[in-house]
């Protein structure tokens, strides 16, 4: 027992995963360590979003920390609170998440555990935040990149962002599309709806996410097909109102779904995905659209052309121009029927879990044994880690 890797998680919610496709990484990575590697798994959850607080799930330890604070804080808070936690337990490696938690990890460094940073994307540039969190969390972009031993990066774009900022190095481990079981339709007859004559928007409600400009360009479009809304915002805003008030008979705003089946019946049976977010790497809703066979139809940035390819179909900011995309994929099924195509196959052989645990596995696994020699840790990591094709093979054969 003695030889079982002992890993641990902290800066999200937590699991079961329902809040964000960022809890889906947590959760899928978590459980597929536990039962498909073996290794001892810990997870630092928010109390205050789980009434049952069972001590394993999936064979994964949960600790639950409380997480005062609201909107600006909460985060901060129940990271620091799971630092000094885990600086009394015993790990092999401390995966954290967030660089606004990058500098806090000092007390990991000093009890001696190997840590292992997730950048996620770009929080500095989210219009969210005021004017001195989004400073606070482009110094902490910094921070984490001296403080972490090692980073994991979600997109290719995101991994060349560190080098060319901070002369950090990163392995590069993107999410996977697969969420839940299977679908469930019974969603669609709740709210009226037929398939494949709706076009959705899957987004928090949140500027970054320009659900305005979807809505917007959707209204232009004269489209019969209503928009479906899904999303919440966990904090009343503006913004949040703004959107509420947009709720009629063709725009639908129906607020959060988090049964993952009823979800993925949303992406498999719309006409269109309509993906209106810019700031962060790759997104979590864009790839389970995706894997749904979901046409997707993304704003023109960076991250999602290097999930969809060129050959997607992207939109900017620009009044007319969704609408006359959506316009011009009403009189042509056939450009449907090729997106969806290709999005599932782009998700089948590039974006799996199986591969993504994979490198995970491989990096805590390097890490533990050499997280003290940071050239030896560039030799044997600046190589790809992840490696989809393999899996995707294995799969076919």
């Amino acid at each position: 027992m003695d030889n079982i890797m002992k890993f641990a998680i902290i800066g999200d919610r937590g699991i079961p995963a329902r809040y964000s496709g960022f809890s889906t990484l947590i959760e899928q990575m978590a459980t597929r360590m536990v039962n498909e590697y073996g290794i001892d798994v810990t997870i630092y959850c928010r109390s205050n979003y789980y009434e049952d607080r069972p001590k394993y799930y999936n064979g994964v330890r949960c600790v639950y920390l409380p997480a005062p604070g609201g909107k600006s804080l909460e985060s901060i808070i129940h990271s620091n609170l799971s630092i000094l936690h885990a600086t009394f337990c015993s790990y092999d490696v401390v995966l954290v998440l967030d660089p606004g938690n990058g500098p806090f990890v000092l007390p990991l460094r000093i009890r001696g555990f190997p840590i292992l940073m997730h950048t996620d994307g770009m929080g500095w540039k989210r219009q969210k935040w005021s004017p001195f969190q989004q400073k606070y969390y482009k110094w902490s972009e910094k921070i984490t990149a001296w403080f972490s031993h090692w980073l994991i990066t979600d997109s290719k774009a995101m991994q060349q962002y560190y080098v060319d900022e901070y002369q950090a190095e990163s392995s590069f481990i993107p999410y996977a599309g697969e969420v839940g079981d299977g679908l469930d339709d019974s969603i669609l007859r709740e709210h009226g709806l037929e398939k494949n004559a709706y076009y959705l928007c899957c987004a928090r409600i949140e500027p970054d996410n320009n659900i305005d400009v979807v809505i917007r360009e959707y209204r232009l479009s004269n489209s019969d097909k209503p928009l479906i809304v899904v999303g919440d915002a966990r904090y009343d805003t503006a913004y949040g109102r703004a959107i509420a008030a947009e709720n009629d008979e063709s725009v639908r705003c129906i607020g959060g779904v988090y049964e993952k089946d009823k979800l993925n019946a949303l992406f498999a049976h719309s006409y269109a995905y309509l993906h209106g977010h810019e700031v962060g790497g790759t997104n979590p809703s864009l790839l389970n659209a995706m894997h749904r066979s979901a046409a997707p139809v993304a704003m023109d940035v960076v991250f999602h052309r290097e999930v969809m390819t060129d050959e997607g179909l992207f939109f900017s900011k620009e009044p007319n121009q969704l609408a006359s995309i959506i316009q011009n994929l009403e009189q042509d099924e056939s450009a449907v029927t090729r997106l969806r195509a290709l999005a599932k196959q782009r998700s089948d052989t590039y974006y799996r879990w199986d591969a993504v645990v994979d490198g995970y596995v491989k990096v805590i696994s390097v890490l533990k044994d050499s997280y003290k020699d940071k050239q030896a840790l560039k030799n044997r990591l600046v190589q790809e880690v992840y490696q989809p094709l393999e899996f995707y093979n294995k799969a076919e054969q």
